[in-house]
């Protein structure tokens, strides 16, 4: 259930809100590409994020490319603290007028690096779990569920499918589609990482899904795939370069990466 939310949110809102920004200011753009082309964001598999935001929006699958991301970014060292707060600052300072834009406050940067550097390792922990008997990272196992059982995860839709998420609205999606394993332990990831943040969930999670899903253990078929080790440098820096279309949903995915998991 958490993995659905995360990977929805992340697409469907951030694409969304791509699609309506007429343009980005150049400082944004800036801001942006001198963020993914630092070896220090390398932790944030950027290059990833840009392959994920170029997917096809009315055809093709979105599960390739979160996949793809993710399974750079669990391979990486985790961000430091000190990364986080570089990466966030550099973002709100240099695209502030365009997350305003989006509905997300700058003001308080010094706040929202706080929140983030609290739940950034839980959250990466959560998004790197492994399904070891299919060899498969959860989120992309679980959205292929999800796409089994209803259609083709492309961007319009994700999109659709968020919009009805966010406004409370059903999804139409069966519970044995999220109902696994992986979701068992993910919340009880999230129940040893951050127990106040579990207990505002536990009760959704045990209706949908059933108490076991609850009940702190963690299956034996799931495993935290996430590299432990930090580093604030990375060799390897990418150059970026694109269209005001492409940019925008770039930046909308690299925002909503960061902060997704506090939605």
């Amino acid at each position: 259930m958490m993995f659905f939310n995360f990977a929805i949110l992340l697409a469907g809102a951030g694409f969304a809100a791509a699609q309506s920004i007429s343009e980005l200011s150049s400082q944004c753009q800036s801001a942006l590409i001198n963020t993914a082309a630092s070896s220090e964001a390398a932790c944030l598999n950027p290059s990833g994020l840009i392959s994920l935001a170029l997917t096809s929006s009315n055809t093709s699958s979105i599960i390739p490319g979160v996949n793809t991301w993710l399974s750079g970014l669990c391979s990486q060292s985790a961000c430091s603290n000190s990364t986080l707060q570089d990466v966030i600052t550099n973002i709100t300072s240099g695209c502030s007028t365009d997350l305003s834009s989006l509905g997300l406050s700058t003001s308080n940067v010094t706040d929202l690096i706080s929140s983030v550097e609290a739940y950034y390792p839980t959250a990466r922990q959560i998004i790197c779990l492994k399904d070891t008997s299919t060899s498969t990272l959860c989120v992309p196992e679980i959205l292929t569920n999800i796409q089994s059982a209803t259609t083709t995860l492309s961007l319009d839709n994700i999109i659709s499918l968020a919009a009805k998420l966010m406004s409370g609205q059903s999804t139409g999606i069966p519970s044995s589609a999220i109902c696994t394993d992986c979701t068992q332990a993910a919340f009880t990831v999230l129940s040893q990482g951050l127990p106040q943040v579990a207990s505002t969930v536990q009760s959704a999670v045990s209706s949908e899904c059933g108490t076991n899903s609850t009940d702190g253990q963690m299956p034996s078929d799931v495993e935290k795939s996430a590299t432990n080790s930090s580093t604030t440098t990375t060799s390897g820096a990418i150059a970026v370069s694109f269209g005001s279309l492409h940019m925008r949903a770039v930046i909308v995915v690299a925002v909503s990466a960061v902060f997704a998991i506090l939605a």
